[in-house]
């Protein structure tokens, strides 16, 4: 990964896909996806197919795009792909591009998740934490 997330996490597996790039920590998944590619509702399964494979059913997670490279995407195919994964609880995006920024806002109207946008890796993965640790509390009361 090009950013470090400012504080130790462990990793428990990387995939590198012509897409892109994930890595998945505990209950958090990174992904890169590669510069010039379109992201349609078929590719963007993979990254949650794979976490499927690394955490198994039923382990919440988050997924951050750490969007440093520039590429297209079908945001009604991705919102559909994320309602299909039950296991996703939120979605970060990591972007210090006022553009990208700006279509992070047009996503946010077709997936039916929390999401945020960060300009930090670290700051994603502290939301990612808190978002986690609120859905735990609330299913222990």
């Amino acid at each position: 990964m090009k950013t470090t997330t400012g504080k130790k996490q462990r990793l428990l597996a990387e995939h590198h896909l012509e897409i892109g790039s994930f890595w998945f920590y505990p209950n958090i998944v990174v992904g890169e996806f590669t510069e010039g590619v379109h992201v349609t509702k078929a590719n963007a399964m993979l990254p949650f197919q794979l976490a499927q494979k690394v955490y198994g059913d039923g382990r919440p997670f988050i997924y951050i795009s750490h969007r440093l490279n520039s590429y297209s995407m079908d945001p009604v195919g991705c919102g559909e792909v994320v309602g299909m994964f039950h296991d996703i609880r939120g979605i970060a995006i990591v972007s210090k591009n006022k553009y990208r920024r700006m279509l992070a806002v047009l996503e946010k109207r077709f997936i039916k998740k929390p999401m945020a946008v960060f300009h930090t890796l670290e700051d994603a993965f502290i939301w990612s934490g808190e978002l986690l640790k609120k859905e735990t509390f609330s299913e222990i009361a």
